[in-house]
């Protein structure tokens, strides 16, 4: 039984019909906590669009300098590199482009609602699992596809403007007859925050017991999200308490003790779910294009600009090539494309020091937490150097070196261009088959359009 309600309820969630692609296959639903919890793992697992959602985020920011197409070392298929050409280039309305998650974000939140909505009347058929932990970790998990998709497609939130700017459709319950039409990012943020807040009431683990679990939500993992939520929405404030409150649970890994590997990662690398760092580890940023991102994106100058390359040793896991076709030196991303990361201890001591940055009276404060990371990243006599640069900054230098040390930080991760969105969304400028194509300051296409696959199976969302 349990298998067949795990099965039809699987291709419940895969199926097809409107705009949230979903559509019901026969009544049997879940009858146990056994099965919710089953059904909670196909959300996480095969519905969340792990591999997808921050991988060609990177195309867009100023992180990727130039595509490397050569079959060999790039991209797997000309298909590939031609669709991240238009990612690269931002060319939106061009139909060709790969286009970014809606789909698999709105069928885990479907699959979330599924919980939200049953688990309350199922069959206690097992001792491990824990009907409220569920209901949990269910809410938080809707509430952290609603955040990507408004960050995605959504205007970033300006407190002056976020009533009225278009967001994304909410879907708070399930029933594929209601019409699904975009509500303000405003109205998105308010319901994160209260699906969090309710995520917090019924939430039980601390913390998850073992990197087994390292995808699942906890306590600690809604007190750091919602950080970073409370940082989007330029709450100082708040976002410095969350962050604060984390920072003794919150261990940085010394990165003058890991090594790269030509093969397999040092497991304590900060970015593995098996690193004490880790706090949530459900996305993979170099899975996208079936890992092609590592090898056919080639870093910026004014990227690799921003790192020290003698004393940063996180220099180590950028590796070196020499272009056939330019016969020139390049640099890519030295990254398993199995590498899981989405929440870690460094954002935490980031977003301390950039909402103290912003407080009143805590500039100091602020620049202590940049250098207690930056001493976990940087040779001893680098540590100390950035140290006494930092003791100099005033706030709007300050400002930019916490934004530095993010580009370098998170390189490819997917945090750059949703930290341009949030900030100060400047000029970009690439070169692609020997033209020039440009990014204005404060260009629209910072947002996202909604893709075309799902205006098709969804006319409300042009409403």
């Amino acid at each position: 039984m349990k298998k067949t309600v795990y099965t039809l309820l699987a291709a419940l969630a895969l199926s097809s019909c409107n705009y949230l692609d979903i559509e019901p296959v026969g009544q049997v639903i879940p009858g146990s906590v056994s099965e919710y919890r089953a059904l909670l793992t196909e959300a996480y697992g095969t519905a969340y669009p792990a591999a997808n959602s921050h991988s060609y985020t990177c195309l867009l920011s100023d992180e990727v300098g130039s595509l490397d197409r050569n079959s060999y070392t790039g991209f797997i298929t000309p298909s590939d590199g031609e669709e991240a050409s238009y990612n690269f280039r931002w060319e939106y309305s061009s139909g060709n482009m790969r286009e970014y998650p809606w789909l698999y974000y709105y069928r885990t939140i479907f699959l979330a609602n599924a919980v939200i909505e049953g688990i309350g009347d199922a069959a206690q058929d097992t001792n491990s699992e824990n009907k409220d932990q569920l209901l949990g970790e269910a809410y938080a998990l809707r509430a952290y596809c609603h955040f990507e998709l408004v960050n995605l497609y959504g205007k970033w939130y300006d407190p002056a403007t976020a009533d009225t700017d278009r967001g994304v459709p909410l879907a708070l319950y399930n029933d594929i007859e209601q019409s699904y039409k975009p509500v303000s990012v405003a109205r998105v943020y308010r319901q994160i925050l209260d699906d969090l807040e309710t995520a917090a009431d019924h939430m039980q683990v601390e913390v998850q017991p073992s990197t087994d679990y390292s995808y699942r939500f906890s306590k600690k993992v809604l007190t750091a999200f919602e950080a970073r939520v409370r940082l989007y929405m330029g709450q100082w404030q708040e976002a410095y308490d969350k962050a604060t409150s984390l920072l003794a649970s919150c261990p940085l890994q010394d990165m003058n003790e890991t090594e790269a590997q030509e093969y397999a990662e040092d497991e304590r690398l900060p970015w593995l779910p098996t690193s004490p760092e880790n706090i949530l580890a459900l996305d993979r940023p170099f899975g996208g294009f079936g890992g092609d991102i590592t090898y056919g994106a080639v870093l910026s100058d004014p990227i690799l600009e921003k790192f020290d390359r003698d004393n940063d040793r996180r220099w180590k896991f950028i590796s070196e090539s020499f272009d056939l076709e330019t016969f020139l030196t390049v640099y890519k991303i030295k990254r398993s494309m199995n590498t899981r990361t989405s929440i870690r201890s460094a954002e935490m001591y980031l977003i301390a020091a950039e909402a103290a940055a912003h407080l009143d009276g805590k500039l100091d404060e602020a620049k202590g937490y940049l250098s207690s990371l930056q001493a976990k990243r940087f040779t001893p006599d680098g540590a100390a150097a950035k140290a006494a640069e930092v003791e100099g900054l005033d706030q709007t230098r300050l400002l930019a070196e916490i934004a530095d040390e993010r580009a370098r930080e998170f390189l490819m991760e997917g945090h750059r261009w949703l930290d341009l969105r949030r900030t100060t969304r400047p000029q970009i400028t690439k070169e692609y088959e020997g033209q020039t194509y440009v990014l204005q300051a404060n260009d629209p296409r910072y947002t996202l359009p909604y893709p075309q696959s799902a205006i098709e199976n969804n006319p409300d969302l042009n409403n």
